[in-house]
């Protein structure tokens, strides 16, 4: 939390004029202090604040070829947030559920662990049911763009697979 303290508050009645005649010389002074609450919200960019957490699904397509030679499906500029804080903050997420769902034909359960989340241009973070820091940053309002990756391991069948996303803006 941060302390702002207002010092220097000084009343001189002589100065003002006031009371001259019984205070002549005499002045008071006071420090004033006050603590200022963390203040954040965030929101999908475009939208008004929704508090502290915004809960995203994202669906996943199924991969063109060109993915499954690459290993995974990446998309850019997925999910904009915009953090509004009067102190440091910290962008966490969490996956709601520990999988994104089961293949077409039953035998595979996709991991949540396989979906990565960044904070561009940062490294891409596996996710995982507990919170994770993705990315920080000092008071004021932020724009944070965030990418998906979905790993396409030798296990990988095709399915229909989603994840439920729950981001919070804290303190650090």
């Amino acid at each position: 939390m941060k302390k702002i303290i207002a010092a220097g508050v000084v009343i001189t009645l002589g100065a003002l004029g006031l009371l001259q005649e019984s205070f002549p010389q005499n002045s008071a002074s006071a420090t004033v202090s006050f603590r200022l609450a963390p203040a954040m919200s965030l929101s999908v960019l475009g939208t008004n604040p929704q508090g502290n957490s915004v809960v995203s699904v994202y669906t996943i397509p199924r991969p063109t070829e060109q993915e499954r030679q690459a290993g995974f499906i990446e998309r850019l500029r997925a999910l904009t947030l915009q953090a509004r804080s009067n102190a440091p903050w910290a962008l966490r997420v969490r996956a709601y559920e520990p999988s994104m769902g089961t293949s077409d034909d039953g035998t595979y359960r996709k991991p949540v662990s396989d979906f990565e989340v960044r904070a561009a241009p940062g490294p891409y973070l596996p996710l995982s049911v507990n919170d994770q820091t993705v990315t920080r940053g000092p008071s004021g309002e932020h724009i944070i763009v965030l990418d998906y990756r979905v790993q396409l391991g030798p296990q990988h069948r095709d399915g229909t697979y989603s994840v439920t996303l729950i981001y919070t803006i804290t303190t650090p």
